[in-house]
């Protein structure tokens, strides 16, 4: 699965792309949507900060490898950006962990006129491997970036528990009617929120 459809002519052909400028920006565009739209499923605060990006000639394909950092993910968030020049592509997810010629297929799917694509995977494999073949595109190439997240489940043996626990006298206290309450109470109990004073 370590195999890659990109052929010298793509990738001077992505070099002249990516100098020129167009189409670069529109690209940009919807990698910062598709980071937010990972970042919206909350699990996923923390994408790989990889840049898994390539030029697919029509008709041709081309392969990521994306490999979690930690044994025994959950899920797996996967977002796809094109540059705007995608008419229909095929997505295919693969299992990159099994021999290169019998990999199980995990996803496959046609999308048409789509430059963002968000899904997410439950029990991944450690190593998922995607296949973006170019079936339709305005021009010759067309650029891709895939950004990806693991989310490993939550676990007390990550957090920090080194801290000491202060007690709070005044949390001891906790009566319910605001008439048995004392003003200074009532007061203490009021929390105010300030946002920081920026020069923006």
């Amino acid at each position: 699965m370590k195999k890659h459809f990109v052929t010298l002519g793509v990738l001077l052909s992505l070099i002249g792309f990516s100098l020129s400028g167009e189409g670069n920006s529109q690209l940009n565009l919807n990698v910062k949507d598709v980071i937010s739209r990972i970042q919206d499923l909350a699990l996923y605060p923390n994408l790989s900060k990889k840049r898994l990006y390539g030029a697919i000639n029509k008709g041709g394909a081309i392969r990521f490898d994306l490999r979690a950092t930690e044994a025994s993910p959950q899920s797996i968030a996967i977002g796809i950006a094109g540059d705007g020049t995608l008419k229909e592509w095929q997505l295919t997810v693969y299992n990159g962990e099994g021999p290169d010629d019998s990999a199980q297929i995990l996803r496959r799917e046609k999308v048409t006129i789509e430059n963002q694509w968000v899904f997410e995977m439950l029990a991944p494999p450690e190593d998922v491997v995607i296949e973006i073949q170019n079936i339709s595109s305005s021009g010759t190439i067309a650029v891709v970036e895939v950004v990806y997240g693991f989310y490993y489940g939550y676990s007390v043996d990550k957090e920090n528990t080194t801290k000491p626990q202060l007690s709070n006298p005044a949390q001891k206290q906790n009566p319910t009617d605001a008439e048995k309450l004392a003003p200074i109470d009532i007061q203490n109990r009021v929390e105010f929120f300030r946002a920081p004073l920026t020069k923006d």
